[in-house]
């Protein structure tokens, strides 16, 4: 668990709950900073399940950030 360091890989691993759990961040604070994430890399999810599968995507390691450069 130490790897995890910002709120994108929070979100990943347990949703926005575990954004607020180590923030203290409000819910609507925790999805807009997870949402300015995920736009700041350029990813574009559509509905629930673009985000369900980005999530996955995230926690297998096939969205790193050197994979944007």
């Amino acid at each position: 668990m130490d790897q995890v360091r910002h709120p994108l890989d929070w979100w990943a691993l347990g949703s926005y709950q575990e954004v607020i759990r180590n923030t203290g961040w409000n819910p609507a604070k925790a999805r807009r900073e997870v949402r300015r994430a995920i736009h700041t890399y350029g990813w574009n999810p559509i509905g629930r399940s673009g985000y369900q599968q980005l999530r996955q995507q995230i926690m297998n390691g096939q969205m790193l950030d050197n994979d944007i450069l």
